[in-house]
């Protein structure tokens, strides 16, 4: 029922939008700079960006008939938001980052921001009669208020609002620019699934064969459940990544699974990871990773009309010998694409006992994570006699002495072990005398506490993950060294590295992670929590303070180590300028080492007097009014969220 809803809502959204020529908010060249529901991380983009040519100040203008129904000003986000209701198109759109409003409502903004003392803080909604609208009429000027560049935000959205995509009403630039396909992904979703004579994930190249037309030169040769992913990327030729309106998958002639992207709800944007791949997305070359197959709990629209697990193949001894697969793509502008390929139904059997004179010389230092398998990977530089690749079973003993025979496929240099995802392998698992699984602990869907080691912990609430994880949580480098450098300063470790895996999934809700300091006497307001990219590399992450430990939500694992910031920010003098809402400015470049800059505590004086400041954090400026004259001395005093204070007194002529 759901589905001939969204069809019957698509089908009037067209023909409202077939009746006429669409007017676009913007009187210049059109150029998006990104598209409707593509990948934002662990979210999806609810409108189209359009260029603004590096500029400010183009006239906006309402694309129908309808009424301003809110507007927002906020320092961040959208910044200068504007809404408005479109009866005619059963539609309410949405401008972002305005340099200002026009008409009646500049007026009424204005006003109630003189009011209030402020530059920011309204988010106003309006009746049908307050501020009416015509089709064509300028209602706003571009510009880069809130998060971002010079550009324009576009969405449009149903009164429930639901993002919808501006393509469903006639707004397709022109784009001439095929997608292309980068790589092709085999995902194994059951148990001892084998890809080519692995347990794990496989990644394999697509050639282009001639124009549109892609194929997988590789058969892959899989023995299970498996789950298909392509990676996709589009572009306008100037830069940026879009994504694509529609990708299916076709097996055997039968059409699987297709996914459109015309419409989402803001409660479903948190899914954009099942239709996506977070991780593979943010690899360089791989554009974006789409999934070609539905899990049980994604509700989203884009493929509605489709039940749980579609797209999943079964291969094995009682299918087919060979399995032929298309992936298509089109995107927002109808260029389309194609790739062909076929996987290889593989009946494996595990038989035959992999004993110690077998695995005489691997090394386990390696461990791999699927959703249904747990792999111990061993390897050794080169085999002590000739070694015929086979699948067989692994004699294994967990902590309690017990032991189980484990599914194994040996190579000469290589060797994999599936665990199944148990509790009696909680605790570690052993060939003999070697370990070959560490200790980490089995968090199920109904959620639990993670406390491996005093210091640190994770709570997973329910749902945090939708299939049994193993997790850990230790110490991973008990002296970490000092963040910064020599010119700046330097932020002092007062924790061990801690590191949370695995740290190549993503859970379905945060997970709440709190770390103690150690040995630690100072103000704990100047301690943060950082990720850690390399020895001496950390970024601030953002914390709590709970009752002297600091916590922080993730929706994936990491490293981490507490730092204190005892570094205040540094700024410079950079020039005189001028800004639309302040008029004539002096501007300062800063920046900070440790937590980052509190942009909205700064304040100045100029020649004495208190002097209005406002900032820029795209630019990592502050800007100070400028009065006239000239020989004025300047200063100006910010805190960093450490609550270190720097400042500058300059004076400038």
């Amino acid at each position: 029922m759901k589905f001939v809803c969204y069809l019957l809502l698509v089908f009037s959204v067209c023909t409202a939008s077939a009746a006429e020529p669409v007017v676009w908010p913007l009187k210049i060249d059109i150029s998006q700079s990104s598209s409707f529901a593509e990948f934002r991380g662990m979210r999806l983009h609810a409108g189209i960006d359009l260029r603004t040519k590096h500029q400010n100040g183009f006239p906006v203008v309402a694309i129908a008939d309808g009424f301003i129904s809110r507007a927002g000003v906020q320092f961040r986000g959208y910044g200068y938001a504007l809404y408005i209701d479109h009866p005619s198109l059963n539609a309410r759109v949405v401008y972002g980052h305005l340099q200002d409003f026009q008409g009646p409502l500049k007026q009424y903004i204005d006003a109630k921001l003189q009011k209030m003392g402020s530059r920011h803080g309204i988010n106003d909604f309006f009746g049908a009669d307050r501020f009416p609208v015509k089709k064509g009429q300028v209602v706003a000027l571009s510009g880069e208020a809130g998060s971002g560049p010079s550009h324009l935000h576009f969405e449009l959205r149903n009164f429930a609002d639901e993002p919808l995509a501006p393509a469903l009403f006639g707004y397709r630039p022109s784009d001439k620019i095929i997608p292309e396909f980068h790589y092709f992904y085999v995902e194994p979703l059951s148990y001892a699934c084998v890809i080519d004579g692995s347990f794990l994930p496989r990644r394999y190249h697509l050639t282009k064969k001639s124009g549109p037309a892609y194929s997988l030169v590789e058969v892959p040769r899989v023995s299970g459940k498996i789950g298909l992913q392509a990676g996709i990327s589009d572009t306008n030729g100037a830069g940026n990544r879009y994504g694509v309106e529609k990708v299916s998958l076709r097996v055997n002639g039968s059409q699987l699974l297709e996914r459109i992207f015309h419409r989402y709800s803001y409660d479903q944007s948190r899914q954009a990871t099942w239709v996506y791949d977070y991780f593979k997305s943010n690899e360089k070359g791989t554009g974006y990773v789409y999934t070609l197959f539905k899990w049980p709990f994604d509700s989203l629209y884009f493929a509605a009309g489709y039940p749980a697990w579609s797209g999943v193949l079964d291969l094995g001894a009682t299918g087919p010998a060979r399995t032929e697969f298309v992936v298509d793509a089109e995107d927002y502008g109808g260029n389309q694409i194609s790739a062909t390929g076929a996987i290889s139904n593989q009946s494996i059997e595990f038989s035959g006992e992999i004993g110690a004179e077998d695995l005489a010389g691997f090394n386990f230092n390696q461990t791999e994570q699927t959703d249904y398998t747990m792999v111990a990977i061993g390897t050794r530089g080169k085999a002590p006699k000739p070694v015929v690749e086979r699948a067989g079973l692994v004699v294994c003993r967990d902590s309690s002495g017990a032991t189980a025979s484990m599914k194994a496929l040996l190579s000469a240099t290589r060797i994999e072990i599936a665990f199944p995802k148990e509790k009696r392998w909680q605790n570690g698992a052993w060939f003999g005398e070697s370990r070959i699984l560490p200790e980490a602990i089995l968090i199920s869907p109904d959620g639990a506490a993670l406390a491996m080691e005093a210091g640190a912990r994770a709570v997973f609430a329910r749902n945090s993950l939708h299939f049994p994880m193993f997790c850990s949580l230790t110490k991973t480098n008990q002296k970490p060294a000092s963040g910064g450098n020599q010119k700046r300063g330097h932020l002092k470790p007062f924790s061990a590295i801690w590191t949370f895996t695995p740290d190549d999934k993503v859970f379905d809700e945060e997970v709440t992670v709190s770390i103690s300091p150690e040995k630690y006497t100072g103000n704990l307001q100047k301690l943060g929590i950082y990720n850690v990219a390399g020895a001496g590399r950390y970024s601030h992450n953002g914390e709590k303070l709970e009752e002297s430990v600091l916590t922080f939500t993730t929706r994936a694992g990491g490293s981490f180590v507490i730092l204190e910031d005892l570094v205040a920010p540094v700024m410079s003098y950079s020039r005189k300028t001028s800004d639309y809402h302040l008029g004539p400015i002096y501007a300062f470049k800063v920046s900070d080492l440790g937590e980052g800059v509190d942009y909205l505590s700064a304040s100045a004086t100029v020649a004495g007097k208190k002097a209005e400041v406002y900032s820029d954090p795209d630019k990592s400026e502050i800007y100070v009014v400028r009065p006239a004259g000239g020989n004025h001395k300047v200063t100006l005093q910010v805190r960093d969220y450490a609550g270190n204070t720097g400042s500058i007194s300059k004076t400038i002529k």
